[in-house]
């Protein structure tokens, strides 16, 4: 390159602004190729277009079934993988070019990625109707500070967002239990031993059994922004844009629950 790439130091090796420069341009030849080679494949009389879609875990439990049975019944020369994963995770694979499209919450911009917002999503304080929390009405932020929470993850985005909200408003935050398996954390709100703040798509079953109650929260609302990922270089098959179109209006039947509301 006639131009220093890496530079060593007593901490290690280290990119110089050229090497972080060429390291951001190669990744767009290398997911330019991997288009041009998808784009070629379309072409095959027996050669199926493979399409990644990702999706977090609320949402596959909302959307992976109808999703998957739409795109399915698209063409019979697409194949179609539905991922389901967290989604600073899912934005990272787009970025890296391994998902063509990706729905995920509040996302940070990166320069190899189309981002578009969609929806705003409110989440929800989930408790036991038998708990001293079970009325099914709205509850305000201040509240919360009687209940006791049983987290997925100190890094979890939702426990993020209402960390924030109780430090903006000055109010105390009682976590008392940490689990990563969500049906332990169901089972904990089931018996009425703690509560937690959840996306509704997380347990609409259980809220439709009534095992469950899901209140809003009001005095502040607590949401997050549904955004649409895609590749910047991703090159618009004709598989591309049929798909496209069919996830945007699986996300356009979500803003008729109660849950979610268009971004216009």
């Amino acid at each position: 390159m006639g131009v220093r790439l890496l530079k060593r130091g007593r901490r290690g090796t280290a990119m110089t602004p050229a090497g972080e420069y060429f390291l951001v341009e190669a990744r767009k030849l290398l997911a330019h190729v991997a288009d041009v080679k998808k784009s070629i494949k379309s072409f095959a009389e027996n050669e199926k277009e493979h399409l990644s879609i990702g999706l977090t875990g609320s949402l596959s439990a909302m959307l992976a079934g109808t999703l998957a049975r739409k795109l399915s019944h698209l063409s019979e020369s697409i194949s179609v993988q539905l991922v389901e994963d967290m989604s600073h995770i899912l934005r990272d694979r787009v970025a890296q070019g391994d998902l063509d499209f990706a729905l995920a919450y509040n996302v940070a911009d990166h320069k190899a990625i189309r981002k578009q917002p969609v929806l705003r999503e409110a989440v929800f304080f989930i408790t036991s109707p038998n708990s001293p929390f079970g009325e099914d009405k709205p509850i305000t932020m201040p509240e919360l500070t009687n209940a006791t929470f049983v987290i997925p993850t100190e890094k979890g985005q939702i426990i993020q967002l209402l960390k924030e909200a109780m430090v903006e408003f000055d109010l105390p935050l009682n976590v008392a239990f940490q689990i990563e398996s969500m049906d332990a954390i169901k089972g904990l709100i089931t018996d009425g031993t703690a509560c937690a703040v959840l996306p509704f798509g997380t347990v609409a079953r259980e809220v439709k059994a009534g095992t469950l109650i899901a209140r809003r929260i009001v005095n502040p609302p607590l949401t997050r922004t549904l955004f649409l990922l895609r590749p910047v270089t991703q090159f618009q098959t004709r598989a591309m844009h049929l798909a496209q179109t069919t996830i945007e209006r699986s996300i356009a039947s979500l803003a008729e629950s109660f849950a979610f509301e268009r971004i216009d």
